[in-house]
């Protein structure tokens, strides 16, 4: 008979709820010490969700899986233990920002545009549209 271990899923985010996660983590790794459930996190962070979204403009150290949708597609699993605290609807600026931050620290995404000129930028524009929405929505399938 096969044996699994259980295990929680935790998510990193950004801004204030990342503080929050830093200081709850610990006390669930501390409860879940010995008793075989591992706690794993994932980075649903605006950084991580804007790299997974251009994986090929990217180095293969550089490329971070989407774990959105990896959480998007647990929730379908009734073991599934995920704890999600909350994190940011991206605003345009914040989105931004995140770009500029990650293309200064030499990860080459795409520029966000504003008003596509042709099919490539309405592709890129689509894409960082899904990081723009919360992530909530997109892991209980309301996006």
């Amino acid at each position: 008979m096969k044996t699994t271990t259980a295990k929680i899923i935790w998510t990193m985010t950004d801004e204030a709820p990342m503080l929050a996660s830093y200081s709850l983590l610990p006390i669930i790794q501390a409860y879940t010490q010995g008793t075989g459930i591992s706690v794993e996190s994932r980075d649903i962070s605006l950084a991580g969700r804007i790299l997974s979204a251009f994986p090929e403009k990217l180095n293969e150290d550089q490329q971070v899986p989407d774990e959105l949708s990896v959480l998007a597609e647990l929730t379908q699993d009734p073991a599934a233990n995920i704890i999600k605290l909350p994190n940011i609807s991206a605003s345009i600026p914040q989105l931004k920002a995140a770009i500029a931050e990650l293309k200064s620290q030499g990860f080459d995404i795409p520029e966000y545009p504003e008003s596509p000129q042709n099919e490539t930028e309405t592709e890129i524009k689509k894409r960082y549209a899904n990081n723009t929405i919360n992530a909530t929505n997109a892991t209980n399938g309301s996006c």
